[in-house]
């Protein structure tokens, strides 16, 4: 079921992500943030945590949701849902591709409670192209990729029986 604006699914997402991150990185300081109207880069001039890489301040993308890893002795890490309330699309896939190219979070998430679109299901599951939702390369380890998933608004979760890309999750 659809929500009235994806605006509605950030508080949702918001509390799924912190939790999500809490469990993933039980040491670490997790914060999350609605940024879809703000600039990561704009953000971070203000923002007091964590270590980020020097090119921040070329990040003027915006991102629905943000979480934020400060784990003790790491740099922080980035988080990224992108969040629609349409059938998700290539175009929003080359988005948020686009976005993760750039600020290479640990997990980004595309998640509509829509589901996908016929394309973007045909090229992803029928012609089995994954490689299109990898983003960060790192020398002997698995790639990272986007996780396409659909919103379930009743588990306020993301439905994981037709999540694509999310092996381990």
């Amino acid at each position: 079921m659809k929500f009235k604006s994806k605006k509605d699914m950030y508080p949702d997402v918001s509390i799924w992500l912190t939790n999500f991150l809490k469990d993933r990185f039980s040491k670490a300081h997790i914060e999350v943030y609605e940024l879809s109207q703000n600039p990561i880069s704009n953000f971070l001039r203000t923002y007091d945590h964590g270590k980020f890489p020097e090119e921040w301040v070329t990040w003027n993308i915006k991102v629905d949701v943000v979480g934020f890893v400060h784990a003790p002795n790491k740099p922080s890490a980035l988080v990224f849902v992108e969040c629609k309330n349409t059938k998700l699309t290539l175009a929003h896939l080359s988005q948020l591709l686009g976005y993760s190219r750039i600020a290479q979070p640990i997990y980004s998430f595309l998640v509509s409670p829509a589901g996908f679109s016929t394309t973007l299901i045909s090229l992803l599951q029928k012609y089995q192209r994954r490689d299109v939702l990898e983003y960060y390369w790192e020398t002997g380890k698995i790639p990272r990729k986007i996780v396409v998933a659909q919103w379930d608004r009743s588990a306020a979760n993301l439905n994981r029986h037709n999540m694509i890309g999310g092996s381990g999750i």
